[in-house]
C-alpha cells in the first residue's frame, strides 16, 4: 500500500476501508457519550479524529504487483 494525494480519487484498499469505518464508528459512540456527560471538549477531540481518520484513509491505494511475464 502506498499513499499520496493524488491517490485520493482511486479506489480505497478494503483493509483501510475497514480501519476507516471502525474509527468513523467508534467516534460516534465516543461523541454521544461525551454529549451526555457534558464533556465538551472530548466531544469535539472525537469527532474531529473520527472524521480526519476516515478522510485519511482515502490517500492509500494499492501498489501494482510486478508483471514477471514480461507484458505491459
Amino acid at each position: 500500500m502506498k499513499i499520496s494525494i493524488k491517490n485520493y480519487y482511486q479506489p480505497t484498499p478494503k483493509k483501510m476501508r475497514k480501519i476507516g469505518d471502525a474509527l468513523l464508528g467508534s467516534s460516534q459512540f465516543l461523541t454521544g457519550y461525551s454529549i451526555v456527560m457534558d464533556e465538551k471538549y472530548l466531544a469535539f477531540t472525537c469527532i474531529a479524529i473520527g472524521t480526519i481518520g476516515k478522510f485519511m484513509t482515502n490517500f492509500f491505494v494499492e501498489e501494482e504487483e510486478p508483471n514477471d511475464k514480461g507484458f505491459t
